[in-house]
């Protein structure tokens, strides 16, 4: 009887350690792969940023270029809607898509 309890105690302290052992791996599993996302998300951001850095450098050079006023202008028709005083800006709504 003592030999079966001391059989018992041992199957449990062994089936203790396995069910911890297998929540740990599958709690680090679980942390590499939510690890290896953010990194992946880092990188697009980074990538985002240098590309968005490029078009600042690509904007300070013709702000700070003699056709400032050209690029200036450009903006105000394309982007805002400006017009010259006593323009007429005419659209073209027959364009077949």
């Amino acid at each position: 009887m003592a030999r079966v309890r001391k059989n018992r105690r041992s199957f449990i302290v062994v089936l203790v350690a396995v069910l911890l052992c297998a929540s740990f791996a599958i709690s680090l599993f679980t942390v590499i792969k939510e690890k290896n996302s953010i990194e992946k998300e880092i990188n697009a951001v980074e990538t985002e940023l240098a590309q968005v850095n490029r078009e600042n450098d690509s904007i300070r050079e013709k702000l700070n270029s003699d056709n400032k006023d050209e690029y200036v202008e450009e903006i105000a028709r394309d982007q805002l809607g400006f017009v010259k005083p006593g323009e007429r800006v005419y659209y073209d709504v027959s364009v077949n898509d």
